[in-house]
Order: structure tokens, then C-alpha cells, then sequence
């Protein structure tokens, strides 16, 4: 018996344990929201480009944002009016472009690449392959004077830094903080940048420093997510990964959401064959539904959470799975009721097929009719005992009369406008004439006391699973999160080895007790 009991409590905490990790990986790691009606910012991106052709043959590059970013990136569009044009993956870089080309282009021409996109933020990791990429050291091999400049300075950082997350915070200081000419190792900072070097040039040099020292480092392009415009400015930053860490320093101040587009020095656009090429990008943002963006996650990650889910499945599937999903949330709680407070109820999971028919009604008229229906049965069912008919056909006629009652109810209802008896022919009539005959059954072989007791405690487990079933927050979560399916039945399987006393019992040997 030991052994069984162990056997039970390891296989119920194993059940909640694997529930909850699941769980734990959507709410976390997926950015599933806990709550119905939610809403995530989406972000609607254009790169539009305008140029006139010279009847040559025209080139156009444009770097997209690229594949190995773990965010939200829910579709993306081309405009290419007569263009060819191709997709190029460059695997050094990690980078996507778009290449239109066309012949003999004349007039003015416009090319356009519309995206949508939730965005990054700090804690968005960087891909596996740039952390595990080699470093590549290229410090200024053309400019012998650069070059020394960079070695000397290099080599002073290093000796001035503890680790690589100290030099790395050293490079990026030595290259953005304002100095005086009379620092020291001031003349290979003047060698290395002057006052018409901009971000890009002083992200390349500490990215090279970081390199020479193998730490991974890129430039990243892309544009911040903070406000709708017509036309935003890229921007550049630097992404790095050190001492199992991802890092990125962005100049002038972090946002709180951007966008990376590309990788490398190298300008977002270029183009030859054609004159006046201009572009603009442009921002636009929008409310929507925050679980149906996190169901969009790229990834494994993404994958694995689909396919624990119901949005796969028709639209028509969906809503039936919304209600049925519900259901062993009222047995569980049914289960605490008969276990531990000591409910009894007409039949085992009666209670809860009379709460799933309360979703029709509501609570208050299910009630009303549920006790009505039932003493009319009662009557019915006594007086057919009269009468010894069999089983079978006593309970047809049970139904029947059940069928008629609802009928009546419904004229008059409806008659007297009122909404509730559009909603009394859609009461299940199985569940109560199956009522009606388990508790007559219960009066003839223990007493009308004890029937009475029982019906009461079912109407009470009822309404009790009717609130728990029809819960917004409830639903949401069954439906978004169904394993926690798995932590209902681990519960179950704890609670079913529980032998005690009930709450009930408790009260009512209280007397022996004291």
C-alpha cells in the first residue's frame, strides 16, 4: 500500500510539474498574456525608394531585416512594379538583401518593402550562430599608422581591464567619451578618430577592438520603435556577446523597442544605373490582439508552442474546444467538493452536466427551471409508479412530458417577451430526466430527506461548476494554456488518494468529538 501511495503522489506531482513547465515556457519565454483582452503594438514598416531611370541597366540593393532574429515577425510584402526581383542570403554577414534589376528603366520608378513586426527590445537574445562565431580581426591593415595606433591602444586597454567584460566596457568608453589632447594614449585616439568621424566609424572601431581580443561583435542597422512618422533615420549599434552574455550599446541612449534591418558599415541601400535615388522609412503602429502575436513567435520556440494549442483548428472546432476545454475544471472542483467538504450529489459527474446546462440559461432561470422541471417530474415519475411500468418505458415517458413542459414554458415565455424562454428548449432533457429518475430512485430506497439532500447538493456543486466553467479568466486560460490539463489530473490524482475526514463529517461528529 506504501508503495501504491508513493507511486500515486510521484505520478501527481509529475503531472503538475510537467503542466506548469510548459505553462511557465508560453507565459515567460513565449510572451503569452495571462489575461482575456490583452494588446500588443505592432508595428507596420515601409522602406520605399524613388529614383529616375537612364534608360541603362539598373541595379538596386536594399538590406532587409534578416531571419536570425528571435522576435515577432509576423509578414512581410513587396512592391516591384516591372522589377525583377531576387532574395539574397549572405552567410558571412548573417544579412538578407532585396536585388531588383531591370534593363532599360525610364522615368521615375518606385520600389517598395512593407513588413510588420513586434520588435526588439535588450532582452531579446542574440542568434546561437553569432555567439558561437570567430572573431574576425581586421584592424586597419591599410594605414600602417592606424594599425600601430591600434595595437598600442588595444594593448592598453587590455592591460588596464580585468576581463573581457571590462575591456569591453573600456573600448566602448575610449571611443564615445569626450577626452582632453592631454590624456594619456590621447595621440592613438587622434589617430584612429577625429571630429568628422561619425557613430558608424567609432561602432567599427570598437567592434574591431573587441575582435582582436575574440570576443564576437557586430555593427547592427535598423530603426526605433518610439513613435508613427512618415520618415525615420536608420540607426546604428553594437551587438556583442561576452563571458555568456548578449549585450548591445546602443550610442546616445537605449530604446525601448527597435528594429534591426542589417548588418555591417555598409549603407541600408545602393543602386547604379539609376539617377536622384531617394528613400524613406517609414513607421507606422497598431493595437491588436496580444496572444495572437505571441501564437506568431518565430523559432522552435514558436513552433512548440502552436503545437500545444487550438489555433490550428477550424474557426467552428475552436468554439466547441472554447467550452469543452472547461469542463474538467468543474470535475476537479467537483471532485474538492465530494472529497474534502463532503458534497453529495445525485451521481458522480451529474452536477457538472446540469452546470454545462446552466450555460444556456444563466444561473438564476436555470435554477428556477431546474427545480420546477424536476418537481413536475417527480410528481410524474410517483405516479407512474403507480401505475408498474417498466423501466424503459416510464422513462420515455418522463421525457416526453419533460419535452412538452419545456414547450409550454417557451410559449409562454416568449409570449410575455421575455428573452429567458428562447433559451428553456436548449435545457439538455436527457440530463433531467436522468435527474428525475436517480433521485426518485434515492427517495424509494432511502428517504425524501435524503433525496431532498442529495438534489440540493447537486444544484449547489452545479452552480458552484457553472461559475468556475463560465469564468472569463478561467476560459482564457484553459483555452490559451490546455496543459494545464495536466495539473488538473495530477491534482486529481492527489486528491484521490486523500482518506480523511470530510468537512461535513467533521461538523457532524463534532458532538463525539468534544
Amino acid at each position: 500500500m506504501k508503495t501504491k501511495a508513493r507511486q500515486a503522489v510521484i505520478l501527481g506531482f509529475a503531472l503538475i510539474a510537467a503542466g506548469l513547465a510548459v505553462f511557465l515556457i508560453k507565459a515567460a519565454l513565449l510572451d503569452y498574456p495571462l489575461t482575456p483582452g490583452e494588446r500588443a503594438t505592432l508595428w507596420n514598416f515601409e522602406l520605399y525608394i524613388e529614383f529616375d531611370g537612364r534608360n541603362q541597366p539598373a541595379r538596386i540593393e536594399a538590406f532587409l531585416p534578416p531571419s536570425d532574429v528571435g522576435r515577432a515577425f509576423l509578414q512581410e510584402a513587396f512592391y516591384d512594379g516591372s522589377f525583377g526581383r531576387s532574395l539574397v542570403g549572405e552567410p558571412e554577414t548573417r544579412n538578407r538583401k532585396a536585388v531588383w534589376t531591370y534593363r532599360y528603366p525610364a522615368n521615375k520608378k518606385v520600389l517598395r518593402y512593407a513588413a510588420q513586426t513586434m520588435g526588439e527590445t535588450q532582452s531579446t537574445p542574440l542568434p546561437l550562430s553569432f555567439r558561437e562565431s570567430s572573431a574576425q580581426v581586421t584592424p586597419f591593415e591599410a594605414d600602417p599608422v592606424k594599425r600601430q595606433a591600434f595595437i598600442v591602444l588595444s594593448g592598453n586597454l587590455r592591460q588596464r581591464s580585468a576581463d573581457e567584460r571590462s575591456f569591453a566596457d573600456l573600448a566602448i568608453a575610449e571611443a564615445f567619451e569626450e577626452r582632453s589632447g592631454g590624456e594619456p594614449y590621447a595621440d592613438e585616439i587622434s589617430a584612429l578618430l577625429d571630429e568628422s568621424t561619425g557613430v558608424a566609424g567609432r561602432l567599427e572601431l570598437v567592434r574591431q577592438l573587441l575582435n582582436s581580443q575574440g570576443i564576437p561583435a557586430r555593427i547592427a542597422g535598423g530603426v526605433y520603435l518610439t513613435e508613427t512618422s512618415r520618415r525615420i533615420d536608420p540607426r546604428r549599434w553594437l551587438e556583442y556577446y561576452v563571458d555568456g552574455e548578449d549585450f548591445r550599446f546602443f550610442p546616445g541612449g537605449a530604446p525601448a523597442r527597435f528594429f534591426t534591418i542589417w548588418y555591417g558599415p555598409e549603407p541600408l541601400l545602393d543602386a547604379t544605373g539609376v539617377d536622384n535615388l531617394d528613400f524613406q522609412i517609414a513607421l507606422k503602429s497598431e493595437e491588436t490582439s496580444a496572444a495572437g502575436v505571441a501564437e506568431n513567435a518565430p523559432g522552435a520556440l514558436g513552433a512548440f508552442g502552436r503545437s500545444i494549442g487550438f489555433g490550428s483548428l477550424p474557426l467552428t472546432t475552436q468554439l466547441v474546444y472554447q467550452v469543452l476545454i472547461t469542463i474538467p475544471v468543474g470535475i476537479t472542483l467537483l471532485v474538492f467538493l465530494r472529497q474534502f467538504i463532503g458534497f453529495t450529489t445525485l451521481g458522480t459527474f451529474m452536477p457538472v452536466l446540469i452546470g454545462i446546462a446552466f450555460r444556456e440559461t444563466a444561473l438564476l432561470n436555470g435554477v428556477l427551471l431546474f427545480s420546477l422541471l424536476v418537481a413536475l417530474g417527480l410528481a410524474l415519475r410517483f405516479y407512474l409508479e403507480r401505475l408498474q411500468l417498466l423501466l424503459v418505458p416510464r422513462l420515455a415517458v418522463v421525457l416526453i412530458f419533460i419535452v412538452m413542459t419545456m414547450a409550454v414554458f417557451a410559449v409562454m415565455m416568449t409570449g410575455a417577451n421575455q428573452a429567458m424562454g428562447l433559451s428553456i428548449s436548449l435545457f439538455p432533457m436527457v440530463i433531467l430526466t436522468m435527474t428525475i429518475e436517480r433521485m426518485s430512485i434515492v427517495w424509494e430506497e432511502s428517504s425524501a430527506g435524503e433525496a431532498i439532500k442529495q438534489g440540493l447538493g447537486s444544484l449547489g456543486a452545479a452552480a458552484l461548476t457553472y461559475l468556475a466553467m463560465t469564468n472569463p479568466q478561467i476560459e482564457y486560460l484553459m483555452y490559451r494554456f490546455p496543459e494545464l490539463l495536466l495539473v488538473l489530473m495530477g491534482l486529481c490524482v492527489l486528491m484521490g488518494r486523500y482518506t480523511g475526514l470530510r468537512l461535513s463529517e467533521l461538523w457532524r461528529f463534532k458532538a463525539l468529538a468534544g
